[in-house]
């Protein structure tokens, strides 16, 4: 994806592959519930949380949006040309082509812990946290389950702090009788609880 010759390079692969990981992971993650469609995918995103991904500083949205679109490296990635743009003030667009939704459809399988739990919500909405807690055991024993303060956003969060199988936080919110999920990255969930 990007020169790895020099150490500067290998930072910023790493860096992209962070990115690129994260957009992976979010298009599957809509594969999954909503089925699968060649067509453009548009993803937003907080411009502090794409410098989050990227571990950059890059002061304002607008400087970052120029940055983002003069890294080369972001021609040629396996999801093929990513393109950039700023919207709502503080939001880029991420879009990426038909033939890189194509290619999570086609080479990416599908987690079996993300496929579970979409699965575990597509059939039951109205979970408890006890049901959640006994599918986050059945993946591994080592996850934590904590109540959010009073004021979050979401009432719980499940993670599994080694990782494995899933990096993701999963917050929960019980809202009149319906359990609803949404998934952060660590950094994105510690900046929302900060």
């Amino acid at each position: 994806m990007v020169d790895q010759g020099s150490k500067e390079g290998v930072k910023e692969a790493m860096n992209m592959d962070r990115l690129l990981g994260n957009l992976i992971g979010q298009i599957k993650e809509a594969q999954i519930k909503l089925g699968y469609t060649k067509e453009t995918i548009r993803l937003y995103f907080p411009a502090d949380s794409i410098c989050r991904l990227l571990d950059c500083n890059c002061g304002s949205p607008k400087e970052l949006l120029v940055m983002l679109q003069q890294e080369e490296g972001f021609c040629h990635t396996v999801l093929g040309k990513l393109t950039f743009s700023l919207c709502k003030g503080e939001r880029i667009e991420v879009r990426i082509s038909a033939d890189g939704a194509a290619y999570v459809k086609e080479q990416v399988p599908d987690p079996p812990f993300l496929s579970g739990i979409i699965e575990l919500f597509r059939e039951n909405q109205h979970l408890t946290m006890e049901e959640l807690c006994t599918f986050f055991g059945k993946f591994n024993d080592h996850y934590i389950c904590e109540k959010m303060k009073p004021d979050a956003d979401f009432d719980y969060v499940l993670y599994f702090p080694d990782g494995k199988p899933d990096s993701w936080y999963y917050c929960v919110r019980l809202e009149m009788d319906h359990t609803i999920y949404h998934r952060f990255t660590k950094a994105d969930y510690r900046m929302i609880t900060a």
